[in-house]
């Protein structure tokens, strides 16, 4: 049980080029949840997601990723993977879990961001989880349960159809969130010696706001650092402070006993940066974790084009190849 804490090393011509990216974000409009059409954002989700995966679909064939969609049988009907295959035998299988706040995104949306894991040789199966609908007023539970589904699949009929031996499971911010939920359903089922590790990027791990989250101010890029607690409340309605602490719906409050080695991605510019910090501190005491910390890094830096996202990703593939031995 350990916990080894790094800092991504940067050049200072890197440090420069993330630093003017992050005054180009200081400009734009920050995400708010009040008064947004979320039945139309869905919408739009869904339209940029196809153009979007069309585009990086024939990226990534070039480089030699072979691509596809498939769907398995998911406790909400047909549940959609879209699929990633290296050229060369797989050595690992990476079950992938997209951000979007719980409400927007998709595995397509997050071919960018994980096709660098194909190119080294790792298959990737990203998850359309159900995303928070206001019309059944049920989410959470669905997620979560969509995503241990994609998980049991992997360990179950994913190893031996991609001819890999090992399955990790890696998620950034909300997905963060749903991986750990999903890990410790499978570490409740008694399936969790299967899973070979986590990968943790930038992860909302505590409902109830961490100290960092409830000290985000108008400085704060991307989100509206001001309502950004509020807005965490907002996701679970009819929950006090207290209940939004529960483990059923915040993982740092867990018992995180029997869980694999993980890796967490931490943004020294990201409100949720105590999220992955506190988490991380408190997988170490249970089990084998690392904390890299990004100089610069806001919130979903890697899909901004900042050198650090190149140099995180980096890090990433050779944390999960020293796992894999």
């Amino acid at each position: 049980m350990s916990l080894t804490v790094q800092t991504l090393e940067l050049t200072p011509a890197e440090e420069k080029a993330a630093r003017r990216i992050n005054a180009a974000l200081a400009l734009a409009p920050r995400l708010r949840t009040d008064g947004w059409p979320l039945a139309l954002g869905q919408r739009l989700n869904g339209m940029v997601s196809q153009a979007a995966g069309t585009v990086t679909e024939a990226t990534l064939k070039r480089r030699g990723v072979r691509v596809s969609n498939t769907t398995i049988a998911g406790p909400g009907g047909p549940l959609p993977l879209r699929l990633l295959e290296p050229a060369t035998p797989a050595r690992a299988l990476v079950v992938d879990l997209h951000g979007g706040g719980w409400v927007v995104g998709s595995a397509a949306l997050n071919d960018r961001v994980t096709g660098h894991l194909a190119e080294a040789g790792l298959t990737v199966v990203s998850v359309d989880y159900r995303l928070l609908d206001e019309a059944r007023g049920v989410w959470m539970p669905d997620a979560v349960a969509d995503c241990a589904t994609a998980l049991r699949w992997a360990l179950e009929d994913g190893l031996p159809r991609f001819d890999a031996d090992r399955v990790f499971v890696i998620g950034e911010s909300a997905g963060a969130h749903l991986a750990a939920l999903a890990a410790l359903t499978l570490r409740d089922e008694s399936l969790i010696a299967s899973l070979a590790g986590c990968v943790f990027v930038q992860g909302v791990f505590d409902l109830s706001a961490t100290p960092s989250a409830r000290a985000a101010n108008t400085e704060t890029l991307l989100f509206d650092g001001p309502n950004l607690a509020r807005d965490l409340e907002r996701l679970l309605p009819g929950r006090d402070e207290a209940a939004r602490r529960q483990a059923d719906v915040s993982p740092l409050y867990a018992d995180l006993s029997g869980m694999p080695p993980a890796l967490f991605i931490m943004g020294e510019a990201d409100p949720f940066r105590d999220d992955s910090r506190l988490m991380a501190e408190a997988w170490g005491h249970r089990a084998s974790a690392t904390l890299l910390a990004i100089p610069t890094a806001p919130h979903g830096f890697q899909h901004f084009g900042a050198p650090t996202a190149v140099l995180a990703q980096a890090w990433i593939r050779r944390w999960i190849a020293e796992i894999s031995g």
